[in-house]
């Protein structure tokens, strides 16, 4: 009776070593994964502060972080659809990789009437890519979707994805050289070059 307890509790050892040794190895292994993501996002072109924007009268700053985090200073205070003022919190979000020079982000803000009350979220996903010298970069926004979702998280309304919504570049900003004359000159050239996508609006 001691031999069976003895050789249970040894199998029991056995197959519990053996878990905590597969543990062991898948976890090894997802180290060394997130450790290879790390240094192919920290090497992304993409890895940086930009002036982005749609239009002379639309430009903002945006920083994508090596760590995969997102975030811009888009506009605080607007006017909505129906006049109202409108507030809402900057945006931010994350990105991840789409071969050397593409990527795919998403971000979002939460939005406030005039008293301050909430009244929704926002939240936007694109797919840009770097140019090949990695001093700019453009989205031409076909798969570019928005998601307006009200104070409960409900979606009210959902658009893009179609080609629809006006196309969006950026610039690297870096000192010495603010990025504006460089933005300004590659919105023109894109507008002229592509003039069935309508007039940018901010």
């Amino acid at each position: 009776m001691s031999t069976a307890r003895t050789d249970a509790i040894s199998r029991r050892t056995a197959l519990a070593g053996l878990g905590a040794g597969g543990l062991g190895v898948a976890l090894a292994a997802t180290a060394r994964a997130a450790a290879a993501q790390d240094v192919e996002m920290a090497n992304h072109p993409m890895v940086g502060a930009w002036l982005v924007g749609r239009a002379p009268n639309d430009i903002t700053v945006a920083h994508f972080g090596a760590d995969g985090l997102v975030s811009t200073n888009t506009p605080t205070v607007g006017v909505g659809a129906d006049g109202a003022v409108t507030h809402s919190d900057s945006a931010m979000g994350s990105w991840v990789p789409e071969g050397a020079r593409g990527i795919h982000f998403v971000f979002t803000n939460r939005t406030y009437d005039a008293a301050g009350a909430l009244t929704g979220y926002f939240t936007v996903e694109t797919h840009p890519v770097v140019s090949e010298d990695g001093m700019s970069f453009w989205d031409d926004a076909a798969d570019l979707t928005v998601t307006i979702r009200d104070p409960n998280g409900a979606v009210v309304q959902s658009f893009g994805g179609d080609g629809g919504i006006p196309p969006v570049g950026g610039v690297r900003l870096v000192p010495g050289a603010s990025g504006y004359d460089e933005m300004l000159a590659m919105l023109a050239a894109r507008t002229t070059a592509t003039p069935e996508a309508g007039t940018p609006t901010a």
